[in-house]
């Protein structure tokens, strides 16, 4: 059985906000298909704050609390509010633990976040969204109980999911208005959720950074 700690997830988050270094650009012009063209420099501030905050050494559920509220005030965009959302529900699950989380409830966390942003969002599985990535990654470590495991799930789950999304329209955001055009195009939050994870997951076990295989726009390439 392996943990996590506050530690371990400031560790990460470190990791996700260096990548953003060389992922801010091509999640940019991501959402220049279909948005606004700032996914990227959305996510570099945010994560930025977040990698930002020292969470060493106190409970999970106040390091995820703390990363909430500032979440919350770096950010005002509906993907970064989805994001807010998911740290303050995960940061309500864990309150109750005495002990650091087992890696084999990573799962039921990740359930919490996914549950939060489809109420806070309005939306459903199936819109084709970051909510989507999330809920597939959970599935796909469900019942894993070492983070070895766990990782080559997640990643392998993040880029899956969005080859299983290709061809379907996008359902929520502006991106609704060009339903047909959407069908050709990858929703960015998606994206940058499988990019993220496979370059500070990989990291965490000693491999080198680098994108999705699978990963949908060229500029990644």
């Amino acid at each position: 059985m392996t943990y996590f700690i506050s530690d371990d997830l400031s560790l990460l988050l470190q990791r996700a906000a260096d990548s953003m270094t060389i992922l801010e650009a091509p999640l940019n012009a991501a959402d220049r298909e279909l948005g606004d063209g700032d996914t990227g420099t959305m996510l570099t501030r945010l994560l930025r704050a977040l990698a930002g905050v020292d969470i060493r050494g106190i409970s999970l559920s106040e390091a995820l609390n703390t990363l909430a509220f500032t979440a919350s005030a770096s950010t005002g965009s509906s993907l970064g509010t989805l994001i807010s959302a998911a740290l303050f529900a995960t940061a309500q699950r864990t309150k109750s633990l005495t002990d650091p989380l087992p890696a084999s409830d990573t799962a039921t966390l990740l359930r919490s976040a996914r549950d939060a942003m489809l109420e806070l969002g309005g939306s459903r599985l199936i819109d084709k969204t970051i909510i989507d990535s999330v809920d597939a990654v959970a599935h796909s470590i469900d019942g894993l109980d070492n983070w070895s495991e766990i990782t080559v799930a997640a990643v392998e789950a993040a880029e899956a999911v969005i080859l299983q999304f290709r061809g379907r329209p996008c359902r929520v955001g502006r991106a609704r208005i060009w339903p047909e055009k959407s069908r050709n195009l990858d929703d960015p939050g998606m994206v940058a959720f499988a990019a993220l994870k496979a370059i500070a997951l990989a990291d965490r076990h000693g491999q080198r950074n680098s994108m999705p295989k699978n990963c949908p726009s060229e500029e990644f390439r």
